[in-house]
């Protein structure tokens, strides 16, 4: 380790530093004694001696100056003391940040996610982990399960949660949260004071979604439940936002099938409305490159996939 120390003259040294030989002598400068500073190190006094020694040969002057009396620092000494302090300082605080780091306490995380994400127990998970790893930046980016995973290969987020497609080589993922469909009406609708909606009676219905190229997984699985009841949905309108469809239907321009945590979106004439008989639930997977090596990325996945879906 290079060290740069100013005496009072000005000048200023540029050697190589052992940090246990700083260890070595910042005892003995504080106990100005062989004996007790060896005792306070848990070693005996010949190897102290000789490390005091190498580092007064390396640095080419005398730090400490011994008599069968005292031992006392000289001017240089006193230099050296002050400086080895700070150096010392800057080696315990490097190794607790590389020990943080190590441990997923410190560094980045940069997390995709679909809107409807965060109206799941996803959001106070994540809002968990960064507040018990304060040192830990969390950055949020609300894309397309699409442009989650573009920018998961180019490096630009390291955990994406997205509805469910077909992933790339190098993508790994599971599912983090799993819930049931419900359905939203407009308040006024016939149906809307029913405990539970029978899909088949929505037959006749305009509905709004999501177009299939924008999430084909959440599509399709809406499609196959209501093929399932026994009739196409007449897909009327088509919109990139689950905020969207909520206040589309609460303006009645028709019907949606979204995932129950949905039902939290408070609309003025829009209510939602669990769906009879429905055994397809609606599925949040977490996405991260399979070659992921960042501890706090790693930290959080684990976090993530500990929580009940």
């Amino acid at each position: 380790m290079q060290a740069e120390a100013g005496n009072r003259s000005g000048l200023t040294l540029s050697v190589p530093m052992d940090l246990r030989q700083l260890r070595y002598f910042v005892a003995v400068a504080e106990e100005l004694h062989f004996g007790r500073a060896a005792k306070r190190l848990s070693i005996t006094q010949p190897p102290l001696s000789f490390n005091i020694r190498q580092l007064e040969a390396s640095l080419g002057m005398e730090l400490l100056r011994r008599t069968t009396r005292e031992v006392a620092l000289t001017e240089a000494g006193k230099v050296i003391y002050r400086e080895a302090l700070k150096l010392l300082a800057l080696a315990r605080d490097a190794e607790e940040q590389a020990r943080r780091a190590a441990n997923g306490e410190a560094g980045a995380v940069h997390i995709g996610f679909v809107g409807s994400s965060f109206l799941t127990r996803l959001a106070s998970d994540i809002r968990g982990f960064a507040a018990a790893r304060p040192e830990v930046e969390v950055v949020l980016y609300e894309l397309s399960s699409y442009e989650q995973i573009d920018a998961l290969q180019r490096g630009q987020i390291d955990i994406g949660i997205v509805h469910p497609r077909v992933m790339p080589s190098g993508i790994a993922s599971r599912v983090m949260h799993r819930e049931a469909f419900a359905c939203l009406l407009p308040e006024t609708h016939t149906l809307a004071r029913q405990e539970a909606i029978d899909l088949q009676q929505l037959r006749h219905d305009d509905f709004v979604l999501f177009p299939r190229d924008f999430s084909p997984g959440y599509y399709d699985k809406i499609l196959s439940l209501c093929l399932e009841a026994g009739f196409t949905p007449h897909i009327r309108h088509k919109v990139r936002n689950m905020l969207t469809i909520a206040t589309l239907v609460s303006h009645e321009f028709g019907v949606s099938l979204v995932p129950a945590s949905l039902g939290k979106v408070r609309l003025p004439n829009l209510v939602c409305r669990p769906i009879a008989h429905a055994a397809n639930p609606s599925d949040l997977r977490g996405i991260w490159r399979q070659d992921e090596a960042q501890p706090a990325v790693l930290a959080l996945l684990e976090c993530l996939a500990a929580s009940p879906a």
